[in-house]
């Protein structure tokens, strides 16, 4: 990975962060605009600087990154998740009270 794929790379993870940040609130909200900011600002400096990509302390960076690209693409997933069991069971919970009203009409 050159310095212009780590700089994709970790300005990709600040998206990432951007995106959680918008789907959550309270402190996890404010945490992920933390590390956004702090993601963009390395990728800014990633480009300013010229890495030695044979030094092992880059090639544990890169692998740090490229894990938390992963786990930010998971934690986005289990959050589309959850909204999406959230509005199944609103639908359903929707779909019982129409039952409900019916039955209380036949009923009545």
């Amino acid at each position: 990975m050159d310095n212009h794929d780590l700089a994709e790379s970790l300005t990709g993870l600040a998206s990432r962060m951007n995106d959680l940040m918008v789907a959550t609130t309270g402190d996890d909200s404010r945490r992920f605009q933390d590390l956004q900011s702090e993601l963009s600002g390395q990728a800014m400096a990633a480009i300013a600087r010229s890495l030695d990509q044979t030094t092992s302390q880059y090639a544990d960076a890169v692998a740090t990154l490229q894990s938390a690209c992963s786990a930010a693409d998971d934690a986005e997933r289990r959050l589309a998740q959850t909204a999406n069991s959230i509005e199944f069971v609103a639908k359903a919970l929707k779909l019982a009270a129409q039952a409900s009203g019916q039955a209380a009409a036949l009923l009545a």
